[in-house]
């Protein structure tokens, strides 16, 4: 059997890889240097053959070599003085991209990022560094939004024109954001190298996502939109800890240059500085807001201590104190002392539910309807059912204020100073206790509403010294019932409103102080001043809560009648 010949067909892989290795030695001053030997040789070849050797010949056997040297002495002045200093480095600066200096570009960002006033003024420096740099046409930075996870534009250098088909300034605004479900944020995601992206691309991924549901192809679109509006061209991830933090975004390079190994090295050098700076904003935006929450806090602590009672009201039969101390600055405990008409004095103490600035803020829309509900039923206050009601309409108000949401404890009294009576509502609040000193009836008596004299025989008697009788905690249900009492007080009767922050304060060893210890306590010192009695309580709460944190706001009332 015959065995044909075999042909080699040439491998044109090899030889495009050839023909790319030998360009890369190319330059353009070895291509201009290369064209004007061309020519130079071209020129002396038709000066120095034919006829013209021969007219040259007439000045001397040695005429042709003066001329040759005259014409190298001209070429290299033409070369030096005008190819190399002028035109080649017009051509390189225009199909070459420019130097840089990229240790220089980062020592630089790293002494701007030192002396930078804010964060916005930082973004401004780097991009323009970049761009200036790389001579791109567009710079842009999205940083990633901790509420939503978007990423949004914080800067665009130079800013990208709206959407041709639409002018509004919030939609434009809205564009210029990249969902953390976006395509490119999920390949950054997976990438460690930076994401090169081509028209192609944009075509490519309409394609793909043409028989995709209405949002992911709307959501895509804007995508689309966001990446063409700033020109990407090529994104960089901006990292910390292997999440994303921002995304770094270049538009083309003059003239077509493509990215290289070392500006896309340099660039990423970039987003690593870039990581930090956007921790470091996120931490000093921390510590701003912590600051003016703090600020803020302050000034609604001063404000709320303003609508506790500075003074209270001076009567002649009855010594009032109070005490109040917020966990947080501020707090929604509450204690009042109403001064009212027919020497009469309300005293209040109430505890909303929650803490810090809500509970502040029930606090004070409770302080303001007893206020005012007091203040509308002075006329009416010895009709019948006068207090009860006035818990009840309370109760509606914060219902409908809320929408049941919040609740508050609420204990009112009224003590009528000539008969020495008081009347109150217990709503749900920690039953004050009373103390009475020793040679007077030991039990709190129960009169009818009218009756203004000191009590009989055969009246109801307590079993104990609590102030209990009202209903359930005001603005839990609009359709609230209360009771109310009136119990007759002596000379020397101590009674103490409290609020359970006082009652579940801890100690260092997580105990609670409890109703016990202060109904001994409040006995112990019940022969001093309604100031005496808060001054020692205050003292025994800071013993017993010394060296460990305060849960719950402590407040209380001191009344004393004299």
């Amino acid at each position: 059997m015959r065995i044909l010949p075999r042909f080699h067909v040439p491998r044109f892989k090899s030889l495009a890889r050839k023909f790319r290795q030998w360009r890369r030695h190319l330059s353009v001053a070895r291509v201009a240097l290369t064209i004007e030997w061309l020519l130079f040789g071209g020129a002396m070849f038709l000066m120095l053959t034919g006829k013209r050797a021969a007219y040259l010949d007439q000045f001397g056997e040695r005429a042709d070599f003066g001329m040759l040297a005259v014409a190298i002495a001209l070429f290299a002045a033409l070369h030096f003085a005008l190819v190399k200093k002028r035109l080649v480095p017009l051509i390189e600066g225009y199909f070459s991209p420019a130097p840089y200096d990229e240790r220089r570009i980062l020592f630089d960002l790293g002494q701007e990022a030192r002396a930078a006033v804010n964060t916005d003024q930082l973004y401004k420096l780097i991009v323009n560094r970049i761009g200036t740099a790389l001579e791109t046409e567009n710079v842009s930075i999205f940083v990633r939004d901790e509420t939503n996870g978007n990423y949004i534009c914080r800067i665009s250098e130079p800013p990208p024109a709206p959407p041709t088909r639409s002018n509004d300034e919030a939609e434009s605004e809205l564009r210029l954001t990249l969902s953390k479900d976006a395509f490119v944020v999920k390949r950054l995601n997976h990438l460690m190298i930076p994401l090169v992206i081509e028209l192609k691309d944009f075509e490519m991924w309409t394609r793909a996502f043409a028989e995709a549901p209405r949002e992911m192809r709307e959501a895509r679109a804007r995508e689309c939109e966001t990446l063409r509006q700033i020109k990407a061209s090529l994104l960089l991830q901006i990292k910390i800890k292997d999440q994303l933090v921002g995304i770094l975004s270049l538009g083309p390079r003059r003239a077509g240059h493509e990215y290289s190994t070392n500006d896309k090295e340099m660039l990423m050098a970039v987003a690593a500085q870039l990581a930090f700076v956007i921790e470091n904003s996120r931490l000093i935006e921390r510590m701003v807001a912590e600051e003016r929450l703090r600020r803020e806090l302050a000034l609604a602590a001063e404000v709320q201590q303003r609508l506790f009672p500075a003074f209270p009201p001076i009567s002649a039969s009855l010594e009032l104190s109070g005490f109040c101390q917020p966990a947080r600055g501020v707090g929604g405990d509450y204690y009042d002392f109403i001064a009212l008409g027919g020497q009469r004095i309300g005293i209040a103490v109430a505890d909303v539910s929650g803490k810090g600035i809500s509970a502040a803020l029930v606090m004070s829309n409770v302080q303001a309807s007893l206020r005012s509900q007091t203040m509308a039923r002075q006329a009416l206050v010895s009709a019948q059912g006068s207090l009860a009601e006035l818990v009840s309409t309370m109760n509606r108000l914060l219902c409908n204020s809320t929408g049941g949401a919040t609740y508050v404890t609420f204990f009112y009294a009224q003590f009528d100073e000539v008969t020495r009576q008081l009347t109150y509502v217990n709503a749900g609040h920690n039953p004050p206790f009373l103390i009475r000193p020793r040679g007077t009836p030991r039990f709190a008596v129960a009169l009818p509403e009218a009756v203004a004299e000191t009590p009989r025989n055969g009246h109801k008697s307590h079993p104990n010294l609590k102030l209990s009788t009202g209903g359930l905690a005001v603005g839990m249900f609009e359709q609230g019932h209360y009771e109310q009492e009136t119990i007759q007080l002596h000379i020397g009767d101590l009674l103490v409103a409290y609020t359970d922050g006082v009652t579940e304060a801890l100690n260092v060893a997580d105990e609670e102080f409890g109703e016990t210890r202060l109904q001994e306590s409040i006995a112990a010192v019940a022969h001093l001043s309604a100031d005496g009695v808060r001054d020692e309580l205050v003292r025994t709460m800071e013993v017993w809560c010394a060296g460990a944190p305060q849960h719950d706001d402590l407040t209380f009332i001191v009344l004393k009648v004299q």
